[in-house]
């Protein structure tokens, strides 16, 4: 620990100290329990730690060095610029940048710091995931700006996610949408002359919400959303465990959050009529088009049922549903042309029948070294 750090807990364990020994003193101390610490009203506040009648609560070290950042540059009546942006990284490229930089850096953790630019009272935060890194950039507009320049120069940046809710209690993981195997039009004869980007900008732009998707099983449902996600740059919720779908904060959050895209893949069990016993299907009726609806929330299943009359007809009203669209194994005619598009060569079938899978497989094939990846990610 450096002695700056050393200094600032110092300072913030004599603050705590004193604040207890105030505590004692007073006998018009009120208290609040809440989760992790208590909460004391204002009389307790000592003005020894005000600064100019301002008090800055700093739940750790982080917070305490950028408010204090953050407050010089307001003391100064500094303009200041802020930029979010997150980035395909490793921690080992990542921490290559944090070691080459010749600015002050504060390491907290293996995977969380900060960059800090004195002479402008700038900085940049940095958070280690998985497979991405998280930044903040907050102070002087040049500082903000060449940073980054450099870092979208360096790694590809983040446009969107999936947000994978994974357990009836909310939690969730982000993961950066996959930009490879992006979809051809030549993998959907049913366009018929559209393109994917004028079919895109039709759903998204339409008050309508539900988009059905069905079909067997690679016959590219999946391939035809990632690029929908890509080509609007939106993000998109994902689960599939129907304990899941069954409680409502996940439509709650969906319907006040950010993110306008709920994804349903491999709905069979979802789709069935209410009268049979599904009771999850009003949820999905309310959110598409009820009178919890918001505008601009698209709800897309995709399903491997044979034929709609499996699906509840609500779900398929006109000015709900969007459209309906069957995912079919290609012939020869449109596999030799998907072919000559992936540039790959595939082995002919007696049947006439080719799955989009089977394609890209040729293609996998042909690279150096192939990677398997699951779903959207």
């Amino acid at each position: 620990m450096d002695a700056e750090l050393y200094s600032i807990l110092k300072e913030m364990r004599h603050s705590v100290r004193l604040a207890r020994k105030n505590r004692k003193r007073s006998k018009v101390v009120r208290r609040e329990r809440l989760t992790k610490g208590w909460t004391y009203h204002s009389t307790e506040m000592n003005r020894n730690f005000m600064n100019n009648d301002v008090f800055i609560g700093a739940s750790d070290v982080y917070d305490y060095v950028t408010c204090n950042i953050q407050a010089e540059r307001n003391e100064l009546k500094l303009p200041s610029q802020h930029e979010k942006i997150v980035v395909l990284a490793t921690r080992p490229d990542w921490m290559q940048v944090v070691d080459q930089s010749v600015l002050r850096v504060h390491k907290f953790t293996d995977r969380r710091g900060l960059i800090i630019d004195d002479a402008t009272s700038s900085y940049m935060s940095y958070e280690i995931h998985a497979s991405t890194v998280e930044l903040n950039l907050h102070g002087d507009y040049t500082f903000v700006s060449q940073w980054v320049d450099k870092i979208k120069h360096r790694f590809e940046v983040v446009d969107n996610v999936i947000e994978c809710i994974y357990n009836s209690d909310g939690a969730s993981i982000e993961v950066p949408l996959r930009s490879d195997r992006l979809p051809y039009e030549e993998m959907y004869p049913w366009l018929e002359g559209e393109s994917l980007a004028e079919y895109y900008d039709r759903y998204t732009r339409s008050d309508a919400s539900i988009l059905l998707l069905i079909g067997p099983p690679g016959t590219g449902k999946t391939t035809f959303i990632r690029g929908l996600l890509q080509h609007t740059k939106q993000s998109a919720v994902v689960t599939y465990d129907p304990a899941i779908l069954a409680k409502d904060f996940v439509f709650a959050q969906f319907i006040e959050g950010d993110t306008n895209v709920f994804v349903i893949e491999d709905a069979d069990t979802f789709l069935g009529a209410r009268r049979d016993g599904n009771d999850v299907m009003h949820k999905f009726l309310n959110v598409g088009d009820g009178l919890v609806t918001t505008k601009n929330k698209k709800l897309i299943f995709s399903t491997n049922l044979p034929s709609i009359q499996d699906v509840d007809p609500a779900l398929l009203r006109p000015g709900r549903c969007f459209d309906i669209v069957y995912f079919n194994m290609l012939n020869d005619k449109q596999a030799d042309a998907l072919a000559e598009r992936l540039n790959v060569e595939y082995d002919k079938k007696d049947s006439g029948q080719y799955t989009l899978a089977e394609l890209f497989n040729k293609q996998s094939q042909s690279m150096k070294k192939p990677v398997r990846k699951l779903g959207f990610v």
